[in-house]
């Protein structure tokens, strides 16, 4: 419950906040319009308003903005346009429409979804009033008036959106009379609005869309509304394009390979109806099946001709495979250089292409050259993080139609959820900045989240573009999944290098909770919790170097794995005999780590040649055309009864009519990769019973894990598969803050001369960076999480624009960075230096 706000404090605290921040334009103005806008929301809320408007004003700044264009005949109120210093007029439109109370109405993207009604641009033509006080004084001599129709920017907190019902009529009487019918009666206090009738079904929210239209058509509208229409129209011209009568789809789809279940077909109209649409199914309901059901519908109905599949690496030859089995649409690879590739892209017209995201950060021009009609996104959970370079390269393609995929539409915070929807809608979950106060519920006197709330509006919002089934709820005749925790005691000698890490993970963590931590730090707590969680699994893998030279195939004798402090791998033997040699049964090994699966193949090496069978791998070290020979001799060759799998094989992999059990060397920190991992083999077409088992080493930070992973499966569970409006959690679910509990035994004081007391217990930011480090081990195989993470997060031209390169007298330069740059880059480089050395030895490792 929000607490009753203090209206006189919270003008104050706005006040501090804008002051000397916003160039010339008068604080009163801003003040007023934030505690107009969200007062009523309560203080939270309306400090975000203010941080969010306070970074717009810095925008402006920044981006030198200034005045292209103003109103004629010295009128102050009307349209007016932007531009950088020295640079032609922006495309946008302004018009100031009123000063008290502020009315300031753009057709910009960041009006239209910022949820301020204030951009960067209104800012740029109040500070050019506020420093004008003869111009100041003109517009308050100036009659003005709200425009007679307009759209009101601020969207509600609570239940569904629709931005038409957002469209205000000052004067219902004076519209056209088709229009005025649907529109309610104006009050003294309340403008006339559309009737929800008005926007129900198709063909109503059609008719009202022409009259709009016709309105914006004949006058000169208020520049947001004109774009509201507009944009309304584009959608409804698409999704017109996409009707199609049930019979002719009945009869396209009789040309399609495999026999749809009525929940799949049930997605294909879904997106004949939407164009743009999330599916969130659970792993193992056939995903690309829907996928390639749409595609086929659309081409071969005409509809549409070119199709973008964007995948992981590792998936784009099972695309292929599946995708001829189910439709004649000609499909392609996009492989070979970069000549080769751009004549791909150039000479297809018709027909699907599949590009893993790595291509898109090197072919986007000639992806945007190629104008896909329909994109489809596997494993969209690529793109969670909207500050990464993949993320935000995806974002520029833009296309009519687009479906993206993933099972794991949210795996730590709403936000990730929020990068995903804003390609497929950027309205969804607009404006990203209300989130928070919106949805988190924190600790009293903290900004510790212990649990969400208004699930519900989430739900309503997010219903239009997303369709997600569970497997518990649609495949009844899936068989039995039986999970198996397997406990592995610690050796002595494992404990003494895993206890050594305790105190120097719980030094950091409580300077954490004093002040941000630097990136050398971030890096410096990733890698003493990487390092435990490799003691974990066992020293042969820490000491791989030294250890591996030495072992020679089938010597894994009961003395020298004793020796290897590794007892991991005493219990995949006799898994591996139990399930393989005794039962028959293929097997999947997950590791993180190339070198864990490496020990392992050598462990069970004797087991499995004694009887005839073999071992294959599928990582990131071997080369795609060895990935797929692997997976196809997994399924067809009797011999080769175990698939040692890194994540690379955990997402979109499907083994499940080769495997029926599943082995995990180790806990991964995230849930949605354990249920990845067990997906390629529980999941639509297993005949057989699963066993799955996870090695979980005790007294050891696996078994520390445990409780990270219960609060965000309660997150997604309560948002996707729950009904309550609100969820709390057992624990603050703050990573530096649980990560502080599960070392609290441990906690020593810091250094006092380190500490930095702030005074805010908030860490959200470096708390969003640590975890992205750490979760960052679960989705990488073979290289340094730390640095993988770091490169994808860090702005790099940013970074060099702080350098200062300064010639010296004896012909060579030195370079002056800020202590932030420094510190990000000798991090960066660092782990740079890491990864190209672990690539310099690739060749000499197994």
């Amino acid at each position: 419950m929000t607490a009753p706000l203090d209206h006189d404090e919270a003008r104050r605290e706005l006040t501090s906040m804008l002051d000397g921040s916003v160039g010339a334009i008068p604080l009163p103005w801003l003040v007023e319009h934030l505690m107009s806008s969200y007062a009523d929301a309560g203080w939270p809320l309306l400090r975000d308003a203010g941080l969010a408007l306070r970074r717009r004003a810095t925008s402006v700044e920044l981006e030198q903005l200034e005045l292209a264009e103003r109103p004629k005949a010295r009128a102050v109120a009307g349209r007016y346009r932007t531009r950088r210093h020295g640079e032609r007029p922006r495309p946008y439109h302004t018009h100031l429409h009123t000063l008290e109370p502020l009315h300031v109405a753009c057709d910009c993207p960041d009006y239209l979804k910022g949820g301020l009604g204030l951009c960067k641009h209104g800012l740029t033509v109040l500070s050019y009033l506020g420093a004008r006080p003869r111009v100041l004084a003109r517009a308050h001599a100036q009659p003005s008036a709200p425009p007679p129709v307009h759209w009101h920017p601020i969207p509600p907190l609570l239940g569904a959106l629709d931005r038409l019902a957002a469209i205000r009529f000052s004067d219902p009487a004076a519209l056209p009379k088709p229009l005025r019918a649907l529109v309610t009666r104006a009050s003294a206090s309340a403008p006339g609005r559309l009737r929800p009738a008005s926007l129900r079904s198709p063909a109503a929210r059609r008719g009202t869309l022409e009259q709009l239209v016709a309105l914006v058509e004949r006058h000169d509208p208020d520049p947001a509304l004109a774009a509201i229409v507009r944009e309304a129209e584009a959608e409804q011209d698409r999704n017109d394009r996409l009707l199609l009568p049930v019979a002719t789809q009945r009869k396209i789809l009789r040309r399609f390979g495999l026999a749809l279940y009525p929940y799949q077909l049930a997605a294909v109209r879904t997106f004949l109806a939407t164009g743009r649409m999330l599916l969130a199914d659970d792993m193992g309901l056939g995903k690309t099946i829907q996928a390639a059901a749409i595609a086929h519908l659309l081409v071969e109905s005409g509809r549409i001709s070119r199709v973008l599949i964007i995948a992981p690496a590792s998936l784009k030859s099972q695309w292929v495979r599946e995708w001829r089995k189910a439709t004649p649409v000609p499909i392609e690879d996009v492989e070979g250089g970069p000549a080769q590739r751009a004549e791909q892209y150039a000479s297809t017209t018709t027909g699907a292409l599949v590009a893993n995201y790595e291509q898109v950060l090197r072919d986007l021009p000639q992806m945007q050259g190629y104008a896909p009609e329909l994109i489809i996104l596997d494993e969209a959970q690529r793109i969670k993080n909207w500050q990464t370079r993949t993320a935000q390269t995806i974002k520029r393609l833009d296309c009519p139609y687009r479906l993206v995929l993933t099972g794991t539409p949210l795996e730590n915070r709403l936000d990730e959820l929020a990068s995903i929807m804003d390609w497929v809608d950027p309205t969804v979950m607009a404006p990203k900045w209300r989130l928070a106060a919106t949805h988190q519920v924190t600790q009293d006197g903290s900004r510790e989240v212990v649990g969400v709330q208004n699930l519900d509006t989430l739900r309503a919002r997010l219903a239009p573009r997303m369709v997600r089934r569970r497997r518990a709820d649609i495949l009844h005749e899936l068989p039995p999944r039986t999970n198996t925790t397997v406990p592995v005691e610690l050796t002595n000698a494992q404990r003494i290098e895993h206890d050594e890490l305790n105190l120097p993970v719980a030094r950091l963590l409580a300077q954490a909770r004093r002040r941000p931590l630097a990136h050398a730090e971030f890096l410096r707590l990733m890698s003493l919790l990487n390092t435990q969680r490799i003691i974990a699994n066992g020293l042969a893998q820490l000491r791989f170097e030294a250890v591996w030279p030495s072992l020679t195939p089938g010597g894994a004798q009961p003395a020298t794995l004793q020796a290897l402090a590794t007892p991991k791998l005493e219990h995949l033997r006799e898994l591996v005999h139990s399930l393989v040699v005794e039962q028959g049964r293929k097997v999947v090994v997950f590791s993180q780590w190339r070198r864990m699966l490496s020990l392992a193949q050598w462990s069970i090496g004797d087991i499995l040649e004694g009887h005839g069978h073999r071992a294959a791998f599928f990582t990131g070290r071997e080369s795609r055309k060895r990935r797929t020979s692997n997976v196809v001799e997994f399924h067809d060759d009797p011999a080769v009864s175990v698939l040692l799998c890194t994540d690379a094989g955990g997402v979109g992999l499907n083994l499940q009519r080769a495997a029926s059990c599943c082995i995990n060397l180790e806990l991964p920190w995230n849930p949605a990769v354990l249920e990845q991992r067990i997906a390629r083999i529980h999941r639509m077409g297993q005949i057989a019973p699963v066993d799955t088992y996870t090695l979980v080493t005790e007294g050891s930070i696996e078994e520390r894990i445990a409780s990270v992973v219960a609060t965000k499966r309660a997150l997604f569970d309560g948002l996707f598969d729950g009904q309550s409006d609100e969820l709390r959690f057992s624990e603050s679910t703050s990573f530096l803050s649980t990560l502080g509990r599960l070392y609290d035994a441990e906690t020593a004081p810091a250094d006092p001369d380190e500490l930095l007391d702030t005074g805010d217990d908030s860490d959200s930011a470096q708390d969003v960076h640590v975890e992205q480090l750490v979760t960052a081990a679960d989705e990488t195989a073979d290289a340094s999480p730390a640095s993988q993470a770091l490169l994808e997060a860090v702005d790099i031209r940013r970074l060099f624009s702080e350098l200062e390169i300064i010639p010296r007298s004896d012909g060579g330069i030195r370079i002056d960075a800020s202590p932030r740059a420094a510190q990000t880059l000798g991090a960066l480089f660092s782990g740079m230096a890491s990864l190209l050395e672990r690539a310099a030895g690739n060749e000499a490792r197994p």
